[in-house]
């Protein structure tokens, strides 16, 4: 039997309110895609009130954000789909990267900035409540499915109680270049701390033609409205990356940093606008 040394890392049981699950999270095989939006600065800093984070991919007034569509065909959890709107930030205490960018591209668990999940949806009710209650990220089960073929790409989400829209990203861009796998560094709040996770992949990904991407939103709902406030109805998107050959393991996170004596430093007051799970 052909033994993988990616795959032969010790694993522990850690117990849910959905029962127990192996981490790291193993993922085999699957689909796996970024696209990248410009939206406004500000509207992103009132999605980071309350937390000890700013945006990092900033130019001038505008700033980054991802969403994130997955298809995990073969893992270590039964197969399930999700999606997430992700904003690279940097923590407002300790150092603070001078050049974000070129961050991206080095190793993971040497970076100092990370990417914060405003909302997340998974079709797995099990990995949505691993989510929240190991990592401290905002996920929700819905329905969702992801279908990358080569160009095209076509991922959806649905209210799992009303089977309304609430989401859909799709389009066909021409693969013009391929970059080397990037690992992401997450960051999460779980309870009053601040937590730092690695996702290590191996996948180079397939970068796209942006311009025949569209994002489009359907019913109000609570996991929609992050996306309204960010105005990414009926958004193309600056940059689409893919890979159909995901292979990654979703590590269990650190403790970091108490929010609670972060909140005193932190830059942007509480909103009550602002969306939690």
């Amino acid at each position: 039997m052909q033994i993988d040394p990616f795959f032969q890392v010790p694993q522990r049981s850690v117990n849910t309110s959905k029962g127990p699950v192996e981490l790291p999270v193993l993922y085999k095989e699957g689909d796996y895609s970024v696209a990248l939006f410009c939206t406004l600065r500000k509207s992103v800093e009132a999605q980071l009130a309350g937390t000890s984070f700013v945006p990092a991919m900033t130019f001038g007034r505008f700033a980054v954000v991802g969403l994130v569509m997955a298809n995990f065909t073969l893992c270590s959890e039964a197969p399930y789909c999700m999606t997430s709107l992700a904003i690279p930030v940097s923590r407002q205490q300790g150092f603070r990267p001078v050049s974000p960018w070129r961050e991206l591209f080095s190793k993971a668990d040497q970076r100092h900035m990370g990417f914060y999940l405003v909302n997340c949806t998974s079709s797995s009710p099990h990995m949505a409540a691993v989510s929240r209650e190991i990592w401290g990220h905002p996920k929700s089960h819905s329905i969702v499915s992801m279908a990358l073929n080569k160009a095209s790409l076509n991922c959806r989400v649905e209210c799992a109680e009303r089977r309304q829209t609430l989401l859909q990203f799709k389009g066909t861009g021409l693969r013009f270049w391929k970059v080397r796998p990037i690992s992401f560094t997450m960051f999460s709040i779980l309870g009053n701390q601040v937590m730092r996770s690695i996702l290590d992949t191996r996948a180079p990904y397939n970068v796209h033609i942006p311009y025949g991407f569209r994002l489009q939103l359907g019913v109000d709902h609570p996991s929609t409205r992050p996306f309204r406030k960010l105005g990414l109805d009926g958004k193309r998107p600056l940059a689409v990356m893919s890979t159909s050959h995901f292979q990654g393991r979703f590590n269990e996170g650190v403790a970091i940093e108490e929010l609670s004596a972060a909140a005193d430093t932190c830059k942007f007051p509480l909103s009550s606008g602002t969306f939690r799970v």
